[in-house]
C-alpha cells in the first residue's frame, strides 16, 4: 500500500493509510524491530497534510512520539532533534509534549549533551511540581537525608512490597524525568543524585509505587552502601527490595536499570564477582529488546570491568566479547563504551 500511495487523492485515503502505518510501526516497536517502525512511522507522518494538527490532532501526537521513540532506539538522534519542534509547537497541553520530551532527553544523554539535558530534566520537574536544588549546600543535602529516612521510618521489606500502586499521572511523569536527572547528575553533578533518588524514594512512599520505583530502592540501597554510611546490610536488603518489587510489577523493562545498580554497586559487597557477571549480560540483552540503550550500554561496561578486574576471565575471550560490544553501542549510538 505505501508503493502505491502516491496514486492516492483522497485526503480520507491518506489519513487511513497514515493510521495504517501508525499501527505497523507501533507493532514494529512491541517486537524491538526499531528500523522497520521509523520507516513506517515516517511514511505515516509523509502522508498529513499541512493542517493535520488542526484535523485529526490525535493521529498527528499519536505518530511523533512513536517515531521519537524509534528514532532514539536507532540513535539517530539528529533527525529526532529536527523533529520535535513541530509537537513541542503544536501539543495543545504541557502533558501531550511529555514523551517527546521523554525521548529527547534521552537522546541528549546519548549524545553527552549532559549540562542542557540536566537543565531540562530541571525545568519540566518544576512544571510537574518538583522542586529539585541547582545547588547542593551542606544544610539541603542534611535536610534531605533526613527527610528521607523519617518516610522510610519503621516501614520493613514487606511494608514496602505492600505500597499502593502509583496511579497519579503527574507524579507518574515526574518519576520518568527524576530517573533521567538521576542518570545525568550520577555522571554530571554527582551531589545532586542522592537527592534525586531520595526524591524517587518520597514520591513512591507517599503516592505508591510504579516500575521506576524499583530503581529507586535499588539506588538508595547502593547510596547506603557507599561512604560515608557504608550500611552494607541495610544497602543489600534494599536490593532484594528492588528485585522483589520489579517482579512483583512484572516490570521486566526496568532490568537493565536495576540490575546496573543491585550487581554492579550492592551485591558485590554480599557476593562473589561471578554471581553478578551474568546478570549483567543478562540486563543488556533486555534493554537491547525493549529500546533502554543507554542502560543495555552500561550493563556491557559493568561486565567488561567485572571481567577484567575482578572474575579471572580468559582476556583473549573477553577481546572478542568487547569488539562484539562496541559495535553494538556504535550502531545505537552510544557514546559510553
Amino acid at each position: 500500500m505505501n508503493r502505491g500511495s502516491r496514486l492516492l487523492e483522497s485526503s480520507d485515503q491518506k489519513i487511513e493509510l497514515a493510521r495504517l502505518n501508525l499501527r505497523a510501526g507501533e507493532k514494529a516497536i512491541l517486537s524491538s524491530a526499531f528500523h522497520s517502525a521509523s520507516k513506517y512511522l515516517q511514511k505515516g507522518l509523509s502522508l498529513l497534510a499541512i493542517d493535520s494538527w488542526e484535523t485529526h490532532y490525535t493521529l498527528t501526537l499519536q505518530l511523533y512520539d512513536a517515531i521519537s521513540e524509534a528514532l532514539f532506539v536507532t540513535g539517530d538522534f539528529v533527525k529526532l532533534s529536527d523533529l520535535i519542534e513541530e509537537p513541542l509547537r503544536h501539543a495543545r497541553c504541557f502533558e501531550d509534549k511529555l514523551n517527546i520530551y521523554n525521548n529527547y532527553v534521552r537522546s541528549l544523554i546519548a549524545s553527552g549533551n549532559y549540562e542542557e539535558c540536566l537543565d531540562m530534566c530541571i525545568s519540566i520537574l518544576l512544571q510537574l511540581g518538583e522542586i529539585i536544588p541547582t545547588e547542593v549546600t551542606e544544610d539541603i543535602y542534611a535536610n534531605e537525608v533526613a527527610e528521607v529516612k523519617k518516610s522510610l521510618e519503621g516501614k520493613n521489606r514487606e511494608d514496602l512490597l505492600c505500597l499502593p500502586t502509583m496511579l497519579d499521572a503527574s507524579k507518574l511523569a515526574a518519576m520518568q524525568f527524576l530517573n533521567h536527572a538521576l542518570t545525568l547528575s550520577f555522571v554530571f553533578k554527582p551531589i545532586l543524585n542522592p537527592i534525586v533518588v531520595f526524591r524517587m524514594v518520597e514520591i513512591s512512599i507517599q503516592h505508591g509505587v510504579c516500575n521506576l520505583s524499583a530503581f529507586a530502592f535499588a539506588c538508595y540501597g547502593g547510596w547506603l552502601v557507599s561512604f560515608p554510611t557504608y550500611d552494607f546490610d541495610g544497602g543489600y536488603t534494599m536490593g532484594l527490595v528492588a528485585n522483589d518489587l520489579m517482579k512483583m510489577l512484572n516490570a521486566t523493562e526496568i532490568i537493565p536499570r536495576l540490575y546496573s545498580m543491585v550487581y554492579g554497586f550492592i551485591n558485590i559487597w554480599k557476593e562473589p564477582f561471578q554471581a553478578c557477571l551474568g546478570k549483567h549480560v543478562e540486563a543488556a540483552d533486555v534493554g537491547e529488546s525493549t529500546g533502554d540503550m543507554e542502560f543495555s550500554t552500561t550493563n556491557l561496561v559493568l561486565y567488561v570491568n567485572m571481567a577484567i578486574y575482578g572474575c579471572g576471565i580468559d582476556l583473549r575471550n573477553l577481546e572478542k566479547d568487547i569488539q562484539v560490544y562496541m559495535r553494538r553501542a556504535i550502531r545505537c549510538n552510544q557514546i559510553m563504551l
